[in-house]
C-alpha cells in the first residue's frame, strides 16, 4: 500500500489513543465536505468529540466563503465540540495550535500561524482552518472544528494556488503517513481543547507561534480596513494592533495582508 493511501477507518480505531476525540468516527474515501456531515450529526445530537474524516472532498470550504482544494493526499476532518460560551472564540487557537504542533511531531517539521489561523510552512500555506457553530439560547448547542492539512500532494498540480501554498511530502521530499499526521492531530486537538476546559493560558503557546506580530500589517474585517503594528493577542485570540496614531484597535477576526 502507498503511503499517501494508508488511512482506513479501521487503521484510524486501532491506533487511535485519546479519550473522546475521534472515538465516534464517521469516515468516508469521499464526500462533499466533511463540515457539512458535521453539521448534520450535530444537529442530530452527536457526542461531542464526533470526528468526521474524508479522504478526499468535492465542495470544501475555507474561511469568508472560498473553496478549498482537497483531492487525495489531503487530510480533511471535521469535530463536533460543545464548549462553553466563553470558550467558543478560543476554538481557532486550539485547531490552529493543534495543527501546528501536530505538524511537528508526525513530520518533523517547523511551522508559524498566520493570525487568525492559517498554519505555514517557510511562508506557505500548510493547513487551512473553518469553526463553526450554532447557539441555543445563551449557550452553545454545538460547535464544529474544520481542518485541511496538505500532506502528500504537489501543489504546482494546482496553478491556482502554486504560488502560496505547500504540503509536508513538498517539504520533505518525500511522502508522508497522512494515518500519523492525523493521529497527531486528534491527540492534540484533545489536549489543547481539554486545556481550554480547564481555564489554562493556551493563547500564550499559541502567540508564541503567531508569525503576524512584530509586523507591520494591514487588517481587513468586513468593510473595515486599518493598518498598524500587530502588537499582541488577547486571550481569546483577537488581534491587538496599534494605529499610527498611537490608538489601539481589537479584531476578533479578519484578514490579514503585511504592509512594507
Amino acid at each position: 500500500m502507498k503511503m499517501g493511501s494508508d488511512l482506513s477507518r479501521d487503521a484510524i480505531l486501532q491506533r487511535l489513543t485519546t479519550q473522546f476525540v475521534g472515538r465516534n468516527l464517521l469516515y468516508y474515501p469521499i464526500t462533499s465536505s466533511t463540515m457539512d456531515v458535521a453539521r448534520k450529526a450535530a444537529r442530530e445530537g452527536a457526542s461531542e468529540g464526533t470526528t468526521v474524516v474524508a479522504e478526499e472532498q468535492t465542495e470544501g470550504r475555507a474561511r469568508l466563503g472560498r473553496s478549498w482544494i482537497n483531492p487525495r493526499g489531503v487530510v480533511a476532518i471535521s469535530i463536533i465540540l460543545r464548549p462553553e460560551m466563553s470558550q467558543l472564540l478560543c476554538l481557532t487557537m486550539v485547531a490552529s495550535l493543534a495543527t501546528s504542533r501536530a505538524i511537528e511531531r508526525a513530520a518533523g517539521l517547523k511551522s508559524t500561524i498566520k493570525w487568525p489561523n492559517d498554519v505555514l510552512i517557510n511562508g506557505k500555506k500548510v493547513s487551512g482552518i473553518l469553526t463553526e457553530s450554532a447557539l441555543r439560547g445563551q449557550s452553545v448547542d454545538w460547535a464544529v472544528i474544520g481542518i485541511g492539512i496538505n500532506v502528500n500532494f504537489d501543489p504546482k498540480a494546482f496553478p491556482e494556488i502554486a504560488g502560496i501554498a505547500t504540503s509536508l511530502s513538498n517539504e520533505l521530499g518525500r511522502e508522508v503517513s497522512q494515518l500519523d499526521v492525523l493521529l497527531s492531530l486528534l491527540n492534540e486537538i484533545e489536549l489543547f481543547y481539554l486545556a481550554l476546559r480547564r481555564g489554562e493560558p493556551i493563547h500564550e503557546e499559541w502567540q508564541n507561534r503567531l508569525e503576524t506580530l512584530g509586523k507591520v500589517v494591514q487588517v481587513k474585517s468586513g468593510n473595515d480596513v486599518e493598518e498598524g503594528y500587530a502588537e499582541s493577542v488577547d486571550s481569546d485570540g483577537s488581534l491587538l494592533l496599534r494605529r499610527p496614531d498611537g490608538s489601539l484597535a481589537r479584531f476578533i477576526t479578519g484578514e490579514v495582508t503585511l504592509r512594507p
